[in-house]
């Protein structure tokens, strides 16, 4: 299993538009085959900082999911609603300290 952790920062006049959109692709995302997990986080200090929380079968899931039309789509559609780069962190379980 391979966790997924992106963050985002959006632009504070488009923090209702940002929700909605990831509304959409959350919903076709969790019909993906490999896809085990699918969570969106706002910060609760900042409202502009939202952060994915993504668990993932395998690599070719997720290579799947990057070409999916709905997401290619999300990510054209806030382009203009984010500041800067998304930050995105792959990640793996330790075994040893997973019982």
């Amino acid at each position: 299993m391979i966790t997924i952790i992106a963050k985002f920062d959006v632009r504070s006049d488009s923090v209702a538009q940002f929700i909605r959109c990831a509304a959409d692709v959350t919903r076709e995302t969790r019909k993906e085959k490999g896809s085990l997990s699918y969570k969106i986080y706002q910060n609760r200090t900042d409202k502009t900082k939202f952060t994915f929380v993504e668990e993932w079968l395998n690599d070719t899931a997720i290579e799947q999911h990057n070409y999916a039309p709905h997401f290619t789509k999300f990510l054209d559609l806030i382009k203009p609603m984010i500041n800067g780069d998304v930050q995105i962190e792959q990640l793996e379980k330790v075994p040893a300290v997973f019982f």
